[in-house]
């Protein structure tokens, strides 16, 4: 089967799954990389009407939405804010998308979150260390330097 211009090997079960009366349940490898286990990915949909072809095309279409929020969640604490009113929630999520469009294009070209998010910490650290040693060579006191690395 192609899914997005990628051939897969596909297994299909419909029945019963859990408290689902009748679930669609996919099997799905690369056909570059079958038979090895992590390139295994299931698929669940509760309407099992839909094609084993629908059903691939819609998570391949959601795929970069759940990536997001995966990558979001976790390098930059989107599920860690306390904001209670809309506006503050609507501008924290702009700030969000912005910071995740920026790892992805710091480079005036498209490159992938993590790599930008790499990149981006690594500027931060030496941005650091480079005031921290300027800080030194001026002649600050031990005590001023523990107090300004906390």
């Amino acid at each position: 089967m192609t899914v997005g211009g990628r051939e897969f090997y596909v297994y299909r079960y419909e029945g019963k799954l859990n408290d689902i009366p009748n679930a669609a349940v996919i099997l799905s490898y690369p056909k570059e990389a079958f038979g090895n286990p992590r390139a295994l990915r299931v698929f669940i949909s509760t309407n099992a009407e839909l094609s084993t072809q629908e059903i691939l095309d819609t998570y391949s279409r959601r795929w970069p939405i759940e990536l997001f929020f995966r990558q979001s969640k976790g390098k930059l604490a989107l599920d860690k804010y306390q904001i209670r009113s809309r506006k503050g929630i609507r501008r924290y999520w702009l700030i969000m998308s912005l910071v995740h469009y920026l790892c992805c294009m710091h480079s005036e070209q498209y490159c992938t979150f993590e790599e930008g998010y790499r990149y981006f910490q690594k500027q931060r650290k030496t941005e650091q260390l480079t005031n921290r040693h300027a800080f030194i060579k001026n002649g600050s006191s031990l005590e001023a330097v523990f107090e300004m690395v906390g």
